[in-house]
């Protein structure tokens, strides 16, 4: 890990296993010769001068990765078959939110020159591990560490075993994945640069963060070639977050800043500044309403080693901090710190080896409470990179051993800056994931708790003619009735091909509680009516037998109420013998053979289905779009089919219930011409063969 006096928060990337490695000894440069294609002149000098301003760009580092990609793909229309050209593209998707593109571009690198690089299965091992590969990950962290003997030992990037232990938690993690909406905070708050680390303000009306986005003021880019940290807050407008703006000047410094945490009475704000002693955590008081320029924290806490995150309690008398001072276990640790009698932070006290691991740990977080810890760690069982981890307080006064939050909250990337609100029903945390603005994004996460199974009363109700009447009933002395303002939720369960009334359970989920609140089922004519507490944004949970999992959220704020009701009609994908079942949960990418992960919960719902059904037999297909060549395409979606079954088979399945079947893209479902149809061209299938 590369170290400076000017060193940014941003010491978590996990790319620093695999990318700046590849950056400082694989960055080889791609010849002329390897380059050209004697049989194709045309074209060549401009795709060999797009060749060459990608190359000066990937050697600036990760910060023009995203750049240097763009002309890395525009050259590889000229030659796609460059072994060194697919292995610089493949290193470039893995340092972004694209990184499930990466696995083929370094595939075909290594097939086309299995010596390309010196770290080509390292590297080809990170790719399968980021897209919850990890069967294959392993087997290629094996080949690689398989290359050295006791002359070069010493030559080894990486830790070797602690990635395939990596690789075997993240496949228990997978299996028992979390009741969990993670929902990106969108592009008001998000950019295609770096965004992590966000601090609600006690007010819950302002939200802020750090940002490596570019500004006015700062133009400049840091040894990563990233832009400095600054910080930005935005406030709430209803449901939405403003545009975010830098804060007061005086937080604001030439180098990186990051905002910490505010105290909870709102008077104070704790900031990281890079230019101090390598990195330290500063104050800020309010003062008519704006804040004073930062200070350093009076005490113990500051010194001339690095301090970088902290928490601090809510009663403001104890803090929670990251260093790597001496007498750390790892090169980072978390240490705790009293307030004593005269307002001076005392000398700190390192949490041991119950928390602090030998490798690195970082955004710690206190809960309100007091009794719970939150904070990241590249140790413990870690699936890779950070993973999120908790502990609990015991009766002693002591942590207890730190618990990982699971799938799919934790990634094989890193999942840092995590905070619990103080209902625990929802956070906020960074993360580099799929489909995401860039880099690090901002996400909540909310927490749906135990699925709630369906109780249902069958006692015998007495006739109407078999009571007595209640005399007293009629010199009851009448009181005010309430008026009942409850909502109902009425609608249609149907089958979305027939539009037959299905009978089904609805589970209706609130969000803020993380609960299920209300269940009801369809009738034989598929109505349902549940009531509701009030006109608000639930989950919606539809389960029916042989129809498969429907599980949304359901955005009811806007709609219209009529008789105290608000219809939401719902439509169910039935499992029928002979037909196929599109899963609209499971995705891949271009040329993409690993599950995304977020196929793994719509994965958990087959297997519901099939142990419900423990007659029926499915095909698995995989399907691909028209980019490549049929063979591939053909390889491609086999490998896709087959990963799902053995998926199934790994959770239990009987082997002779599942085939898999590859069909290329000689079965489209979409125009293979637009994106958007391509996408809906890769897919997974289920044929039911017989139930």
């Amino acid at each position: 890990m590369m170290k400076t006096k000017k060193t940014i928060i941003l010491i978590f990337l996990t790319l620093v296993i695999s990318v700046s490695y590849l950056s400082a000894q694989e960055n080889s440069k791609i010849s002329k010769s390897d380059f050209r294609i004697d049989i194709k002149e045309t074209g060549f000098d401009e795709a060999w001068d797009d060749l060459k301003t990608a190359e000066d760009l990937y050697s600036n580092g990760l910060g023009s990765f995203p750049d240097a990609l763009n002309f890395y793909l525009r050259a590889a229309k000229y030659n796609p078959d460059c072994a060194l050209l697919n292995y610089k593209i493949g290193v470039c998707y893995l340092a972004s939110d694209k990184y499930n593109n990466a696995v083929d571009y370094l595939k075909k690198a290594y097939n086309k020159d299995e010596h390309v690089t010196g770290d080509i299965r390292l590297i080809m091992g990170k790719a399968y591990h980021v897209n919850l590969d990890f069967d294959n990950a392993i087997d290629n962290y094996k080949a690689y560490y398989a290359q050295f003997n006791e002359s070069n030992i010493d030559e080894i990037a990486v830790n070797v075993d602690k990635l395939i232990k990596e690789c075997k938690y993240g496949k228990e993690l997978i299996n028992n994945p979390v009741r969990v909406i993670i929902n990106n905070l969108g592009e008001r708050v998000n950019s295609k640069f770096d965004d992590y680390n966000s601090v609600l303000h006690p007010n819950q009306n302002q939200l802020y963060f750090t940002s490596r986005r570019e500004t006015e003021k700062k133009t400049n880019r840091d040894v990563d070639y990233k832009y400095f940290e600054n910080i930005f807050v935005s406030e709430q407008a209803g449901e939405l977050w403003r545009l975010p703006v830098l804060v007061d000047n005086k937080l604001d410094s030439k180098n990186n800043e990051s905002v910490l945490a505010i105290a909870y009475n709102g008077s104070q704000i704790y900031v990281y500044n890079g230019e101090e002693n390598g990195g330290e955590i500063l104050v800020s008081e309010l003062k008519n309403g704006g804040w004073k320029s930062p200070e350093k924290l009076p005490g113990k806490i500051s010194s001339k080693y690095k301090e970088t995150t902290m928490s601090v309690s809510k009663d403001g008398k104890e803090i929670y901090f990251v260093s790597d001072r001496e007498g750390s276990i790892g090169e980072l640790d978390i240490y705790h710190s009293f307030l004593d009698e005269k307002n001076r932070w005392t000398e700190p006290v390192n949490l041991g080896n119950t928390i602090n691991t030998p490798f690195n740990e970082e955004g710690v977080f206190i809960h309100p409470g007091g009794t719970k810890l939150y904070f990241s760690s590249e140790g413990h069982n870690s699936m890779g990179g950070y993973d999120v981890f908790v502990s609990e307080k015991n009766s002693d006064g002591n942590w207890d051993a730190p618990v990982n939050i699971g799938y799919p909250i934790n990634t094989p990337y890193d999942d840092v800056f995590f905070k619990m609100d103080e209902n625990e029903k929802q956070a906020l945390y960074s993360s580099v994931r799929e489909n995401g603005f860039g880099g690090f994004d901002i996400y909540k996460v909310i927490f749906l708790g135990e699925e709630k199974e369906l109780k249902m009363s069958f006692k015998e109700e007495k006739l109407a003619w078999n009571f007595k009447p209640d005399y007293n009933l009629f010199y009851i002395k009448p009181t005010e009735q309430k008026i009942d303002t409850t909502l109902f939720l009425v609608g249609i369960v149907s089958d979305s091909k027939t539009s037959n009334p299905v009978i089904a359970k609805i589970e209706i989920i609130d969000m803020e509680q993380s609960k299920v609140i209300a269940t009801g089922l369809s009738d034989s004519l598929g109505n349902y009516k549940i009531r509701i507490p009030k006109q608000k944004d639930y989950g919606v949970e539809v389960t029916a037998k042989d129809y498969l999992f429907y599980v949304k959220m359901l955005y009811l704020k806007e709609k219209q109420v009529v008789d105290s009701k608000i219809q939401s009609n719902f439509q169910l994908d039935k499992v029928e013998v002979g037909s196929k079942v599109i899963l609209n949960n499971i995705f891949f990418e271009t040329n993409k053979a690993t599950l995304k992960s977020e196929s793994y919960a719509e994965l958990e719902r087959v297997l519901q289905l099939l142990i419900q059904n423990p007659t029926v037999r499915l095909e698995i297909s995989g399907h691909t779009d028209n980019i490549g060549g049929f063979r591939a395409n053909q390889q491609l979606s086999e490998s896709r089919a087959k990963s799902v079954v053995e998926y199934l088979i790994g959770r239990g399945i009987e082997k002779s219930r599942l085939e898999y079947k590859g069909y290329s893209f000689n079965q489209p479902v979409a125009d293979n011409n637009t994106e958007a149809g391509r996408a809906q061209n890769r897919r997974v299938e289920f044929k039911v063969l017989s139930k």
